[in-house]
């Protein structure tokens, strides 16, 4: 794993970055498509959850972004998330003392060879200057994905490992659907003693018929085209900040 994320990493410096929006080469995201992310919609956090902050709507280019660092493991692209995150972070309400992530189940790691979860989480506890550990462990169930939303909402099956007696405790993850991931690790967490449970995810989705959903990954690239230097991503070139 050590020798495979090192590849990686290799790969990520010395192949130039495509935007998941138009497929230009040069940049994470180009500034044409950067200026399409929608603003996450406006919500109450899932109780028992005492705040919540998201950076961008779950469609366009912003379900590209999760859906290549989650899915294709292009790793450069959770660099470019946790940034995002990182930022909106610093609006909590109350200083953060330590970042977790609810863990993926056991299928999902096995497939992907990581929990993205944990990467995610890592990276933005790095750029926050927030200490982060592993606080939740998942219990065996079924996989969120493919749930009805009722059943969804009820959250994977999550109990504490470790101490948050007293600690304001950040749960990272990916993209919120129903809430129930993010109000299953408050619940663990708060039956632990945490003094406070917020939550940062990349984004939310929008609600039934807001939103114009697309397709999870962009057709076909382009070649031979070079995006402006003027973008979110232009200088982040290299995934190496968030191996592990």
């Amino acid at each position: 794993m050590v020798l495979r994320t090192a590849w990686e990493d290799l790969l990520d410096a010395m192949l130039p970055a495509r935007c998941p929006g138009c497929g230009r080469r040069g940049a994470l995201v180009c500034a044409a498509c950067a200026a399409t992310l929608a603003p996450a919609p406006i919500g109450p956090p899932p109780h028992p959850i005492e705040w919540w902050t998201a950076c961008f709507a779950y469609e366009g280019v912003a379900r590209e972004l999760v859906a290549r660092a989650k899915y294709r493991n292009e790793r450069r692209f959770l660099v470019l998330v946790a940034r995002e995150l990182a930022r909106a972070v610093v609006r909590a309400p109350v200083p953060i003392d330590l970042v977790t992530w609810a863990p993926a189940s056991a299928a999902r790691i096995r497939a992907q060879g990581v929990d993205h979860g944990e990467l995610l989480a890592r990276a933005v506890a790095r750029i926050a200057a927030v200490r982060v550990k592993p606080c939740l462990l998942r219990t065996p169930g079924a996989a969120q994905t493919g749930l009805n939303a009722r059943t969804r909402r009820l959250g994977p099956g999550l109990r504490m490992i470790g101490s948050v007696a007293g600690s304001t405790v950040l749960v990272v993850d990916d993209v919120a659907t129903t809430g129930g991931t993010l109000a299953a690790a408050a619940r663990a967490l708060h039956a632990a003693d945490a003094g406070a449970v917020l939550a940062a995810t990349i984004a939310r989705t929008p609600r039934p018929g807001a939103g114009r959903g697309g397709a999870a990954y962009t057709p076909v690239s382009p070649t031979g085209v070079r995006a402006s230097r003027n973008s979110i991503g232009s200088t982040w070139t290299s995934s190496s900040s968030v191996s592990t």
